[in-house]
């Protein structure tokens, strides 16, 4: 084994070093980056091969785990039309999923729901700044929706706390 690394180590010593050499700078004429478009992006078929590599130290991957998480978000999709198209009575009856995760799945939804929220109200609240739009520009039905959309925010408000107590 030594003698094999001493022939390996005379070998490289034997090699001269090479410059620093620039591949690229001709493709195209020279005339900017290479035009590759989708260069760095996966294929359908890297995807499903990207950890086929844990296989050599010895561990399989699962092919049940994306399986899960697939049926997992056929399920919160289905939870979602569900809660805008069915009643409480039919909600609660339904068992593709347990309460607890219902409640969980709804949290997730009405998370993401406030974070649209807010993303409009403060998009619109920088251009009212930005452009000097004033209140009393604001239609009729406007200046009532403020003052319901202010309610219901509370109420919803206090539910949430009641819900996480």
């Amino acid at each position: 084994m030594k003698s094999l690394l001493k022939e390996i180590e005379a070998k490289f010593e034997e090699v001269e070093e090479l410059e620093e050499t620039n591949v690229t700078a001709n493709l195209d004429g020279g005339a900017g980056p290479p035009k590759t478009p989708k260069a760095f992006t996966k294929d359908k078929d890297e995807d499903d091969m990207a950890g086929d590599h844990i296989e050599v130290l010895g561990y399989k991957k699962s092919k049940e785990s994306k399986m899960n998480s697939k049926k997992l978000e056929s399920l919160e999709a289905k939870l979602e039309n569900k809660i805008n198209e069915i009643s409480y009575k039919e909600y609660k009856k339904d068992d593709n999923l347990k309460q607890h995760q219902k409640i969980n799945h709804s949290i997730k939804e009405i998370n993401s729901m406030m974070f649209k929220l807010e993303r409009i109200v403060n998009q619109n609240a920088k251009l009212k700044t930005e452009v000097g739009v004033d209140s009393a520009k604001y239609w009729k039905s406007t200046q009532t929706r403020f003052g319901k959309i202010s309610e219901r925010m509370l109420n919803v408000a206090r539910k949430i706390k009641e819900l996480s107590i």
